[in-house]
């Protein structure tokens, strides 16, 4: 399964633990007794009173307003709180005629029109934040780096996600940097750094935005005429999937339940991490390592993409299943590389985003911009298994594969958007907000995988993409290696987060090239 129906986010992009199997029954039980009554009083007030009244969206003082949902709650909490969840993406264009910024200022002005969510800032002054939109909606933010050239580009992001903050009262909620235009390869090439408050969009949206932005320049410069239609400002998505997300009444006394009970573990005991007990965070031996969010940049060619997609279909197993197999064989074998002796099956913790377009009603389009996801987390054991070992890599590529699906199927992955509806969202994200292992949860990487994507351009159009890379702000916590790949237009990216405070460049390159390389060398 190509993770279409799969780290939100897109992103997408936040941190789940395994509700429902993390604590004994008996304990629960206890816990239950002794708030069940207060809950089942208290429900229908509580319940009252955590949803606004209008879901959909509306005119409020002439301006297009809807209230966030739990999701977008979170995702807001988590900037202020923890600050992270801030996205960025960087498109790599190349093109034989060098890039006019009169076009790509008139485009950019135009895609507000085109995405209602562009428009918006978030007001905080009543009972629930809304999104409302801007004094003057049309509002872009961009500007030209000229000190960061576009060959550039991983320092470009760098600037990017660990710069300034969104201001939510006044928006916009994103913005676009362009770097200075290179040479590469007799093309002129150019990087647009776009950066995006995580509340208002998933890696997916972000692409479809930059595969608009592109149609407008296309259209400009061959002078086409074109009329930009707004899409429809969504509800948010616990209303677009109420039937499958909205908490009956003992749901909800369960994870309140758990939560109250994760409250009170993370007072005395912190998330352990597999990883770091063999590689201790840098800051711990270089307390004056800066603190950010890094990433590397990496791709497989044309041909490359195609043997992997062939070779996933003749081993019955799914791209996704085969990334999920070699991030996990390249953590073992750096753990192995500390401790020989290290018995096999080691197990993995892990986390992956998945994709709820297809699960709301009305059903969200590929087109419709907005935070359309959640996530689950896998535990793993990883068998030993040799570099050279082909029929071992897909044996163990299809149990990855068949656990997601089962995670899946199960509908675990809604299992998040159900515990946000039941909890104080800004003391769940206060919990996250500790200094043990520099923030980091137990799961060791994190994989978004969004799949094949076209651009549509035609073979005469004006620009060609040379890369398509994205991250997420994890710097004060969120897991070791973050993994965001999506196939464009044939050609696979894959991007790696790290953090030098957490892992150093060398640490993050060994495991990002010996994932790759065992992912090429079962598909050749």
């Amino acid at each position: 399964m190509e993770i279409q129906n799969q780290k939100t986010s897109a992103p997408e992009i936040f941190e789940i633990w395994d509700i429902f199997e993390s604590y004994i029954a008996s304990v629960i039980i206890y816990v239950l007794i002794l708030e069940a009554l207060v809950a089942v009083l208290f429900f229908l007030k509580m319940r009252d009173a955590r949803e606004p009244t209008v879901r959909h969206s509306r005119r409020r003082n002439g301006k297009l307003s809807r209230p966030l949902g739990s999701l977008e709650r979170v995702l807001l909490e988590r900037e202020r709180v923890n600050h992270w969840g801030t996205v960025s993406s960087v498109l790599l264009l190349d093109s034989a005629e060098k890039l006019k910024q009169d076009h790509l200022i008139k485009a950019l002005g135009l895609l507000p029109k085109r995405f209602p969510l562009l428009r918006m800032r978030i007001n905080q002054s009543g009972s629930h934040e809304c999104f409302e939109e801007m004094e003057n909606p049309e509002t872009v933010d961009f500007k030209v780096l000229d000190e960061i050239a576009a060959n550039e580009w991983e320092k470009g992001f760098e600037e990017e996600i660990n710069g300034s903050s969104f201001n939510t009262d006044t928006g916009p909620l994103w913005r676009l940097r362009l770097l200075k235009e290179t040479l590469h390869v007799g093309k002129y090439r150019n990087a647009l750094v776009f950066t995006f408050h995580h509340a208002i969009c998933d890696a997916q949206s972000i692409f479809k935005l930059q595969q608009q932005l592109l149609s407008f320049l296309s259209s400009m410069h061959d002078g086409e005429d074109f009329k930009v239609e707004s899409l429809p400002l969504r509800p948010p998505l616990e209303s677009l999937t109420s039937s499958l997300v909205k908490p009956n009444i003992w749901e909800r006394l369960l994870f309140k339940s758990v939560f109250a009970l994760q409250r009170v573990k993370n007072i005395f005991v912190k998330p352990k991490n597999l990883y770091l007990s063999f590689y201790p965070p840098v800051a711990d031996s270089d307390p004056s390592v800066m603190k950010k969010t890094c990433l590397l940049g990496r791709s497989l060619s044309e041909e490359d993409t195609k043997l992997l997609i062939k070779n996933c279909k003749s081993n019955k197993c799914t791209v996704h299943g085969a990334i999920t197999a070699s991030t996990h064989l390249a953590i073992t074998r750096l753990l192995q590389k500390k401790k020989q002796d290290l018995n096999a099956p080691v197990t993995v913790e892990s986390s992956y985003s998945v994709s709820l377009r297809k699960d709301c009603q009305p059903q969200v389009s590929s087109d419709d911009f907005g935070a359309f996801i959640s996530a689950s987390v896998l535990s793993i054991p990883v068998p030993s298994v040799d570099l050279t070992d082909k029929r071992g890599f897909w044996q163990f590529a299809r149990a990855c594969a068949r656990e997601v699906h089962t995670q899946v199927d199960s509908g675990k992955h809604r299992n998040a958007l159900k515990f946000y509806q039941c909890i104080d969202i800004r003391s769940y994200c206060k919990m996250s907000d500790y200094k043990h292992n520099e923030g980091r949860r137990s799961h060791i990487c994190n994989i978004n995988n969004y799949g094949a994507q076209s651009t549509n351009l035609s073979e005469e159009s004006l620009f060609k993409i040379a890369g398509s890379y994205f991250g997420v702000q994890g710097a004060k916590t969120s897991h070791i290696f973050g993994n965001n790949i999506m196939t464009v237009d044939g050609k696979l990216y894959w991007a790696v987060e790290y953090f030098p405070h957490v892992t150093s460049k060398t640490q993050a390159e060994d495991f990002t090239d010996l994932t790759l390389e065992i992912l090429k060398g079962a598909s050749v």
